[in-house]
């Protein structure tokens, strides 16, 4: 895969539209120069969010901070009795049930109660929480996907006597445990041979102001997940098989035209996405199976997602997955500082606060437009997990790169930067200020001048008019 399809959607578009507003690539070479550091187990990588970076146009500062990741979540299966995880967590206080039956239409249903624990599927690969995270499902020692929430629809489960094991994992994967021993649940059940499950189920006509949308996000550690989020419906896996209420039930999602299962929560684990694009829709569906529709027309959502080939996950590094950290908006900030040419600072410092950039995972980026050429320092402070952190990276080379001059990108004329233009103002000004001071002092002293000989006019006229008198009276 290419750098540049390695690129966030959004620094793409950002990148692109540098390049197409001022001929960049005609213009010079562009180069993607950052600095990666490693800070208590964390990579830090940093640099402009658009390169190369010219005065006076829209940038920012560009932080992206990942982990490493021991889960591959199906990339990989448990061998009987063996565990897939990244560790273990102690907790206390904390258990598990499991309840599981079959569905007498398709699959198993799985009931999964815990205690002293809660379902957190939109912080799944964060940094870990004490007593919130996701279960992970195993049939017969192997794993078979992620839970997030207490209902799971187990789907292709072969017949025959089968254990079903549920863990409860933190938000990074690692199983916890009491006492040194893994919170989990098991139980058995005979799976029949079964039909295959019809794939026309027939349609019911949805209330009014009932709708759907999802979201697909790649997983870093394998797959993609999904988040339903419908309108005028209510999910009741509780219900599944019971007689239909009007609005309520279950969505059933689809991949690539194959119904992959049913969604028992907002959020599902998709982990037999195949390389390459994938189409994911979801319909909702009554809790006897039955489409939702509007006049014929099936209430659904559809996206698209691209999954890697294998070895695409890796790093530029060459080491394995690697998770994003969020979270780190509120603990984190930027010092930005201009530097002169000899690296002193200029006395230009500003501290910027940091925003999760839309589209990638981990990633921050503090806006900012560059209006001075030259090399920069941005400096982090705040906490990581709890651990502090001020690190200081600054532009040059073998870093990242210098905010260069607007003029290198120019043709055929260069035109004046902003900064330049400011420039000639500001000595404009000034000289017009010299030279209105300059006249100011001029009439000064002609009033002065007229003012001193209006003074000696009165005085001699007086005298004249003091000797006339004097004769007068002689």
């Amino acid at each position: 895969m290419s750098f540049w399809h390695r690129l966030p959607r959004l620094r793409r578009s950002l990148l692109a539209l540098a390049v197409s507003g001022s001929a960049l690539a005609a213009a010079v070479g562009v180069v993607w120069a950052h600095e990666g550091r490693e800070v208590h187990g964390f990579t830090f990588d940093v640099g402009f969010l658009v390169e190369p970076a010219y005065e006076g146009q829209p940038n920012g500062v560009y932080l992206s901070v990942t982990r490493a990741s021991d889960d591959h979540d199906g990339s990989r299966h448990a061998a009987s009795g063996s565990h897939d995880h990244g560790g273990m967590v102690e907790t206390s206080g904390m258990s598990v049930e499991v309840t599981a039956e079959v569905d007498p239409i398709d699959g198993i249903n799985v009931h999964i109660v815990p205690t002293g624990f809660e379902f957190a599927p939109g912080r799944v690969n964060q940094a870990d929480v004490d007593g919130e995270g996701h279960a992970h499902v195993y049939v017969d020692g192997e794993k078979v996907g992620r839970a997030y929430g207490e209902w799971f629809h187990l789907k292709g489960v072969a017949p025959g006597d089968r254990e079903i094991r549920v863990t409860l994992q933190t938000n990074g994967h690692s199983e916890y445990a009491v006492g040194g021993q893994t919170v989990q649940a098991l139980t058995r059940l005979i799976v029949p041979s079964m039909p295959p499950a019809p794939e026309e189920v027939g349609k019911v006509e949805a209330p009014a102001g009932m709708g759907v949308a999802i979201s697909l996000e790649p997983d870093p550690v394998g797959g993609a997940n999904l988040m339903v989020m419908p309108q005028g419906f209510t999910l009741a896996p509780e219900k599944i098989n019971a007689p239909n209420v009007a609005g309520e039930g279950h969505p059933h999602v689809y991949v690539n035209g194959v119904r992959l299962g049913r969604v028992y929560s907002p959020y599902l684990h998709l982990g037999k996405l195949a390389p390459g694009m994938n189409e994911v829709r979801v319909t909702l569906n009554t809790n006897m199976h039955q489409e939702y529709a509007r006049n014929g027309e099936t209430i659904e959502a559809v996206a698209t997602i691209h999954i890697p080939a294998e070895g695409e996950v890796q790093t530029d590094d060459g080491h394995g997955a690697r998770v994003g950290v969020t979270g780190l908006a509120n603990s984190l900030a930027v010092e930005v500082t201009h530097l002169a040419a000899d690296m002193s600072a200029s006395g230009v410092t500003r501290q910027m606060a940091l925003s999760p950039l839309p589209g990638e995972r981990g990633g921050y980026v503090a806006p900012f437009i560059p209006t001075v050429p030259g090399p920069y320092r941005f400096r982090f402070v705040g906490t990581i997990d709890g651990l502090p952190v001020d690190e200081t990276f600054t532009s040059g080379p073998g870093t990242f790169d210098d905010v260069r001059s607007a003029t290198e990108a120019q043709f055929p004329r260069p035109v004046p930067s902003a900064r330049e233009i400011a420039g000639v103002a500001t000595a404009a000004q000034q000289q017009a200020r010299d030279a209105s001071e300059d006249a100011t002092a001029a009439l000064t002293v002609a009033v002065i001048g007229l003012a001193v000989g209006g003074v000696g006019l009165m005085t001699g006229v007086g005298l004249a008019l003091y000797a006339f008198r004097r004769r007068g009276a002689g």
